[in-house]
């Protein structure tokens, strides 16, 4: 072999090294382009969701509680019907993306849904029935539930939303 042939090789080798890491380089730098914009997408969407689970969280507070300002009927009812929109209001909007979620993450998320439904349910039917002295053992129930089993469900729920976005 001469030098001829030898350094031809050599700057061969280079420009085709250079090539596929240019290649390389291109593709790396697109799919992060795109990932970054699903990330954005994904963080605006658990940001969302958050605010939504967080105002369904306390109507349902406000509903379940002893204390409150008002208990007529006509207050109560319109508590009621915050929280039957808040609830409906979450679902939508949780149905719409839930496609950006991990299936366990999902899976917590409908438990949840179900917990806040059962809630409402008990205290709405069994609780305190309109017209009716209220059952203050379901009552108590209820609150109790509310502050345990729901709080618990949405704390855990919050750490995944603050893991995905990276938040420590």
């Amino acid at each position: 072999m001469d030098w001829y042939t030898f350094f031809i090789s050599i700057i061969g080798s280079g420009v085709v090294t250079a090539i596929v890491n240019g290649l390389m380089n291109y593709h790396t730098q697109i799919r992060s382009i795109k990932e970054s914009g699903l990330y954005a997408k994904r963080v605006n969407v658990l940001d969302e969701m958050m605010k939504r689970m967080e105002r369904l969280h306390r109507l349902t507070g406000e509903l379940v509680s002893f204390f409150q300002e008002d208990g007529s009927d006509g207050a109560e009812n319109e508590r009621r019907k915050k929280v039957v929109d808040a609830l409906n209001y979450f679902s939508v909007y949780y149905q719409r993306n839930r496609h950006y979620l991990s299936k366990d993450l999902s899976k917590a998320i409908d438990s949840l849904r179900d917990e806040y439904k059962k809630v409402f349910i008990t205290f709405s039917y069994e609780a305190r029935i309109p017209g009716e002295r209220p059952d203050l053992k379901k009552w108590r129930e209820t609150v109790e539930t509310y502050q345990k089993v729901l709080v618990e469900k949405k704390e855990e729920i919050s750490d995944d939303f603050r893991k995905l976005v990276g938040v420590k």
